[in-house]
């Protein structure tokens, strides 16, 4: 099923015939069981153990086991995010009262409480946005008279609410976008702070980091990117991350991954049933594995890399410096070695 950028299914879309729904799988495992393929007809207890067994099956086809010891991440499990940074607000002057800050001739940006207010040298983090004109810091010690000017940044944006992983390398602006300046490095959230506090005002962003946000039960774990410095203007960036996928039900009929898929996962979720409720046999379960195999397979081959570049051995070139990388006039010279540019 076409997925958006976050990884949830888009409601309403239709799929290719091909590809296995939720209705499907559920009849089949239903049939399996002995219950009949008709869910209206099932009580309540057995609609539950479907659900059980179907999501049991997903996850065992989202998260497989190559090997021992190692699980394998789907090509299709790697959505592209697109990212777009704010620009710093600055319209009219502040008052702060005992961490209390009052604006003056503007209205807070929806993300205010997101920010970092900056004025002179000072930088306060923001708690919460109390109204258009008033944001409460986490410093509630810091006054400063009416009429300063000042600068709201944004330093820290949510991420999908289906990410589930750290990007896939640094991000990167489009081709065509911005193509002269280097990618965003993406670093642990130590060193994002350690370079904050050496530098910390708001400029083009060189670095990023992942960490989560604080837990909240009843939406699960959420996580968010801080880039430093914080950013100047608005920025797009890209990368590609790991997708947490939701369950599937009559409403959002389609797992992920498409027709090729649709075969591993009615074989997962029969393999889930026969073993928790049928006896002395493993039809399901052995060709489950083997189409889980295959299916392995044939992703890590259509999504890798045909070529990795040559791997040349010039040790017994008897004109090295004259025929490959090394072509050109040397530059100095330091202890009889001579290095060339």
């Amino acid at each position: 099923m076409p997925i958006l950028n976050d990884g949830t299914p888009v409601s309403g879309s239709s799929a290719p015939e091909m590809t296995i729904s939720y209705t499907e799988i559920a009849a089949e495992v239903g049939d399996l069981l002995g219950i009949g393929r008709t869910p209206s007809s099932w009580s309540s207890i057995e609609e539950d153990r479907v659900d059980s067994i179907i999501k049991s099956g997903l996850r065992q086809v989202y998260y497989p086991q190559r090997e021992a010891g190692s699980t394998y991440t789907w090509s299709w499990m790697r959505p592209e995010a697109k990212i777009v940074t704010t620009a710093a607000y600055d319209t009219g002057t502040v008052e702060i009262a005992s961490g209390v800050v009052t604006l003056s001739g503007g209205v807070w940006p929806d993300w205010a409480d997101e920010g970092e207010l900056h004025i002179g040298s000072q930088i306060y983090t923001v708690k919460t946005r109390d109204s258009d004109t008033q944001v409460t810091l986490d410093d509630l010690t810091i006054s400063n008279a009416a009429g300063a000017t000042y600068s709201l940044s944004r330093p820290s944006y949510d991420l999908p609410a289906g990410f589930d992983g750290n990007f896939d390398g640094n991000l990167h602006y489009k081709t065509g976008d911005n193509t002269l300046w280097p990618s965003i490095v993406m670093v642990s959230p130590s060193m994002l702070r350690g370079k904050k506090q050496i530098y910390n005002e708001t400029d083009r962003p060189l670095y990023a980091a992942v960490q989560p946000k604080q837990f909240v039960a009843a939406t699960g774990q959420r996580w968010q990117i801080t880039f430093h410095p914080s950013p100047n203007g608005s920025y797009t960036f890209y990368g590609r991350y790991m997708v947490r996928p939701a369950m599937i039900d009559n409403t959002d009929k389609y797992p992920l991954g498409g027709s090729a898929m649709a075969e591993v996962f009615l074989e997962s979720c029969l393999a889930v049933a026969e073993k928790r409720f049928i006896e002395d046999t493993q039809i399901h379960q052995k060709e489950f594995q083997q189409l889980l195999i295959q299916a392995i397979d044939h992703d890590a081959n259509a999504f890798s890399a045909d070529f990795l570049g040559y791997n040349s051995d010039n040790s017994e070139c008897a004109d090295l410096y004259h025929n490959g990388r090394r072509v050109g006039n040397a530059i100095h010279s330091y202890e009889g070695v001579v290095y060339y540019d």
